[in-house]
C-alpha cells in the first residue's frame, strides 16, 4: 500500500522538523510538542517505560554543555534548553515511530532496497526482535545462575557476552541460508497487509498540516 510509504515520509519529515531549526519560536515549539504527543499516543502503555531512558540522555548532554560553558566562561542557557527540548521531542518520535509505522511499514521500507540490503535488514530486524523477545528470559536465567551481590557478576562480560554474541552470529548465518534456500532467482518482495486506520490518516494529515503552517509563517 502506498500509504505505508507516506507514513515513513511523515516520520522522516517530523524528525527533520524537530532537529533542523536552531531557534525557539512559539509556533515551532508548539508544533514540536504536538508531534511528540502524537507519536507518544502510539506507544503502548507497557512500552512507555522506555521513555525513562530519555532522562539520563538529556541530563548527560546538559551537564556536558554546562561544563563546556564553564570552561569557556560562557554558558548559553538558551542553547542548552533548545538542545534538551529537541532531544526529548526527537526521542519520543523515534520510539513512537516504531509503533506508528508497524510491521507493514517496516516491510515497505525494506522493500525499497536492493536484494542484498533487503536481506541484511531482514536478518538485522529478526535478530533485534528475537533479542527483545528473549531479553526477559535471559535476565531471569542469569539471575538464577549468578549471585549479583558477589564477584560472580563479573562473569557476565567475561563469559556470557562472548557466548551470546557467538550464538547470535551463528543464528544469523542459519537464517540467511534459510532465506536464500527459499529464493528461486531473487529475494521476494514482502507482501503488505492493509492495516491502515482512520487514525493513521488523521495523524499524517496533522503532521503535514503542521509542516505546511510552519513553512508559511516561519
Amino acid at each position: 500500500m502506498a500509504f505505508h510509504y507516506v507514513k515513513i515520509i511523515a516520520v522522516i519529515v517530523s524528525l527533520l522538523f524537530c532537529s533542523l531549526l536552531n531557534a525557539f519560536s512559539f509556533l515551532w515549539t508548539a508544533s514540536s510538542a504536538v508531534l511528540a504527543i502524537i507519536f507518544l499516543h502510539y506507544i503502548p502503555g507497557q512500552h512507555r517505560t522506555a521513555l525513562i531512558m530519555i532522562v539520563p540522555l538529556v541530563m548527560t548532554i546538559v551537564i556536558m554543555q554546562l561544563i563546556t560553558g564553564i570552561i569557556r566562561d560562557s554558558i548559553h542557557y538558551y542553547i542548552i534548553a533548545l538542545t534538551a527540548y529537541k532531544i526529548v521531542c526527537i526521542s519520543i518520535i523515534i520510539i513512537g515511530a516504531r509503533f506508528f509505522i508497524g510491521h507493514n511499514g517496516l516491510k515497505a521500507f525494506i522493500n525499497l532496497f536492493p536484494s542484498t540490503l533487503r536481506l541484511f535488514f531482514l536478518i538485522f530486524t529478526r535478530t533485534l526482535y528475537t533479542l527483545m523477545q528473549h531479553n526477559r528470559m535471559i535476565v531471569f536465567q542469569l539471575q538464577s545462575r549468578i549471585n549479583f551481590k558477589s564477584k560472580e557478576k563479573y562473569y557476565i562480560p567475561k563469559y556470557y557476552s562472548v557466548a551470546f554474541l557467538y550464538n547470535q552470529f551463528y543464528a544469523m548465518s542459519h537464517f540467511r541460508n534459510g532465506i536464500l534456500s527459499r529464493a528461486i532467482t531473487s529475494l521476494p518482495v514482502m507482501k503488505l497487509a492493509d492495516t491502515t486506520t482512520i487514525a493513521n490518516y488523521i495523524t499524517v494529515g496533522i503532521i503535514l498540516l503542521l509542516i505546511i503552517i510552519n513553512g508559511i509563517f516561519q
